[in-house]
């Protein structure tokens, strides 16, 4: 088992995402990150397998950023 599987910390998971996302897109206000980026984790933390949640629940946050970015 990998160590998201046997300790799945999911405020480190959304710490995580919202790095790389800010990285990806440093003109968004940090609170549409961090929103988005709780919104992801949170879809994908009762999932029974924990080893992808990170990567997913990124592109996830990565995706709904940019789709508010061009909105604007």
């Amino acid at each position: 088992m990998t160590k998201h599987s046997e300790g799945f910390d999911k405020d480190e998971t959304i710490a995580e995402v919202e790095e790389r996302v800010q990285a990806r897109f440093p003109a968004a206000p940090s609170d549409v990150i961090h929103d988005e980026a709780v919104a992801a984790v949170d879809k994908y933390a009762d999932a029974p397998v924990k080893d992808f949640v990170e990567i997913i629940a990124e592109r996830d946050a990565r995706t709904a950023v940019e789709n508010s970015l061009d909105e604007s």
